[in-house]
């Protein structure tokens, strides 16, 4: 990622359509009610906390993340006084996590973050740790046995002729190598290995970013790429064009035939 508060605000324009579909997951997977206090785990700005607000009926959801930089953005962009709190925090460090949130919660929730985690014992035993008994955690995220189609894309710019010299340092395979290639069976297995009771998951359709303007790719692109920190900044247009042009080749359409990403993801839900 990318980061800088304008490239925050621009992902965060780019996720409401992605929202929906995780709006959608969730509300399909969990019933959400006034008694629920809510705990987001790789939070972000917060978009899907306050989306969770708006729709959930929940009484507050706590969003926390290891960058400070998204949540002082969360905290400006997405706070609802009564109902959101944004904190800095680890989710493989136990040490970040603040005391009051042992058995605090009755739900959590985590989007897009568990495909980034690299110790994911302490992740699971940590989310455990701080829901009630009986609480639940669903869990929506990109597995690693099969490629996305911004990971393809990746790839391609990172092995490409005119590119790869000058992306030779972008540990690509070091994101990589995080992606859980194993079978649900076997996460289901770990997950009540740290202390949950049972565990779930199911596969879901993984369209992102439908029907999008050739800008609001080109910003994604520019945003999620990690190899554009190593491209010369009067260089980085035609790598960008180029990305966007491998796109178009791919040329990927869902069941409507609108113009869309890819992403092979799973929905887990555990109980305490």
């Amino acid at each position: 990622m990318n980061f800088s508060t304008d490239s925050a605000i621009k992902l965060a324009a780019l996720h409401q359509g992605q929202l929906d579909t995780v709006w959608q997951s969730m509300s399909t997977d969990s019933d959400w009610g006034p008694d629920d206090v809510v705990l987001e785990i790789g939070c972000g700005i917060g978009a899907g906390s306050k989306l969770l607000v708006d729709r959930g009926n929940i009484k507050s959801i706590t969003g926390y993340d290891k960058s400070k930089e998204y949540i002082d953005v969360a905290r400006q962009l997405n706070f609802e006084e009564g109902k959101t709190t944004y904190e800095v925090a680890d989710a493989t460090d136990a040490s970040t996590l603040k005391p009051e949130w042992k058995s605090a919660f009755t739900k959590a929730v985590s989007y897009a973050t568990f495909q980034y985690i690299d110790d994911k014992k302490a992740f699971f035993k940590n989310v455990c740790w701080c829901l009630k008994p009986g609480g639940y955690f669903l869990l929506n995220f990109h597995h690693g046995n099969e490629m996305g189609t911004l990971d393809t894309i990746r790839q391609y710019m990172s092995d490409h002729p005119k590119w790869k010299p000058l992306t030779k340092d972008y540990s690509y395979d070091v994101y990589a190598a995080l992606l859980f290639r194993g079978t649900r069976n076997q996460l289901e297995q770990l997950a009540i290995e740290c202390g949950f009771s049972e565990a779930r998951i199911v596969e879901k359709g993984g369209y992102l970013y439908r029907g999008r303007t050739e800008e609001e790719y080109k910003n994604l692109i520019e945003i999620t790429f990690g190899q554009i920190q190593h491209i010369p900044a009067e260089r980085k247009k035609e790598f960008i064009d180029d990305a966007y042009q491998r796109l178009i080749e791919i040329n990927v359409r869902d069941e409507e035939g609108k113009f869309c990403l890819t992403s092979p993801t799973w929905v887990l839900t555990a109980k305490k």
